[in-house]
Order: C-alpha cells, then sequence, then structure tokens
C-alpha cells in the first residue's frame, strides 16, 4: 500500500500526526530507518518511521528525501 499522506512534523522533521480519515490524529515514533531505495530504478533515498497512532492501527510511513514527500508504506492491522 502506497498512498500520500499530510504529515505535521516536530523540529527534527519526525512525525507527530498526520491526516488520517478526514482527522489531524497524533502518531507516537516507535522506529526510524534510512532506506536507499531501489537505486538501479531509479529511487532516492527515504526515511522510514514505524507510528502508533492513539486510536488506529499500527503504520510504517516514509518521507522520500528528494521531494520532500512523504507515502503511507504499510498498515498493521
Amino acid at each position: 500500500m502506497k498512498s500520500a499522506i499530510a504529515v505535521k512534523c516536530d523540529q527534527r522533521g519526525w512525525p507527530v500526526a498526520i491526516r488520517w480519515r478526514s482527522r489531524l490524529a497524533p502518531v507516537r515514533v516507535l522506529d526510524a530507518w534510512e532506506d536507499v531505495g531501489a537505486w538501479w530504478a531509479g529511487e532516492g533515498e527515504k526515511v522510514f518511521f514505524r507510528v502508533e497512532l492513539r486510536s488506529g492501527p499500527l503504520m510504517e510511513l516514509y518521507r522520500d528525501t528528494a521531494t520532500g514527500g512523504w507515502q503511507v508504506y504499510r498498515v498493521y492491522d
């Protein structure tokens, strides 16, 4: 699952809230890591975050460092 998402960040650029199901939902970062992506296919570096919504699912998000755009990578039920 990859879909664009609006993310509110702190001073470090880490997510503190996301726009989820038409509302701003606070998140807690559980883990963060960098990935170079499929460089052979022209993908750039991404910064991934595993986050927990206060009243929702566990998710993985990433920020594309080239564009600054955010995507939902995975949602855990």
